[in-house]
């Protein structure tokens, strides 16, 4: 599957979760703040100072000169992402919110005025050398991801959908043939089928030819079935939740091959 490079769309998109973002975190207490996320070491306030730390490094500024323990990382994006976190520790929730409103709002700006051959340029990004405005999807999908790690621990509900709950399906959707090829080890001649519910619905097919690929229909019925909300789907393809509660309780339920279908469903995780 290839993302449709779509100006507005992804733009607007980002905009949206970002809003989200904001609206959420306006109410929240600085014990909620404090609160451990389902990301491992990061609070709540974290996850923000990880966004805005995302954000001014794509506007061209070094991360601050901090320490910040190594011994957990495990690349130089990582590396990176724990400096930003780190440097922005001393703050208040309150702080980083207003942080990030202005960055956020600067960041929009800019892209909103960049020229089609600036935001189109081919580039580095978490999913290998893009355009620039593909990148910004990857965005959108981040955001999306770190404002669920951040619902979950507080009892709050989960997304409801709209546009960027849809980006981050799609997002990992053009991932599918690596997680269910690679991560979950599906063998060569494997036909999957992900049936994904809820207000994001759809199904994600993957063929395994030597190599697994998405795939528009399978060439026959499916080896495997796994179907889950599309809230799990991304929550495990993130490697934020342990998997066999889901598949004890049902919300995540297995067909065609049983045994392999399980032996899948509990391998999803392929986010860094």
């Amino acid at each position: 599957m290839n993302i449709e490079l779509d100006r507005d769309h992804i733009l607007g998109g980002l905009a949206e979760i970002w809003t989200e973002w904001s609206d959420w975190a306006e109410g929240l207490t600085e014990g909620d703040w404090a609160t451990p996320s389902r990301c491992p070491g990061w609070t709540v306030q974290d996850n923000l100072a990880h966004i805005i730390g995302t954000e001014r490094m794509l506007r061209g500024e070094t991360a601050p000169d901090v320490e910040f323990p190594t011994d957990h990382l495990k690349n130089a994006i990582a590396s990176g992402n724990e400096q930003w976190v780190e440097s922005m520790r001393s703050m208040s929730g309150a702080e980083v919110l207003a942080d990030f409103r202005t960055v956020s709002a600067q960041r929009l700006e800019h892209l909103s005025v960049m020229t089609d051959e600036e935001i189109l340029k081919v580039g580095w990004s978490p999913v290998g050398e893009v355009p620039y405005l593909r990148f910004m999807h990857v965005r959108v999908y981040d955001s999306w991801l770190h404002l669920e790690d951040c619902r979950a621990p507080l009892g709050h509900q989960p997304s409801t959908g709209g546009r960027p709950a849809e980006m981050a399906v799609a997002e990992v959707t053009t991932a599918a043939g690596f997680v269910i090829g690679k991560k979950a080890g599906a063998p060569d001649g494997s036909r999957v089928e992900v049936i994904l519910t809820g207000s994001v619905e759809g199904v994600i097919r993957v063929a395994v030819d030597g190599r697994a690929a998405v795939v528009q229909q399978l060439d026959g019925e499916p080896t495997v079935t796994l179907t889950m909300s599309y809230h799990d789907w991304l929550a495990l393809t993130g490697g934020r939740v342990d998997p066999q509660p889901l598949l004890d309780d049902g919300r995540v339920t297995v067909g065609g091959d049983v045994d392999l279908a399980r032996q899948m469903a509990v391998r999803l995780a392929f986010t860094i």
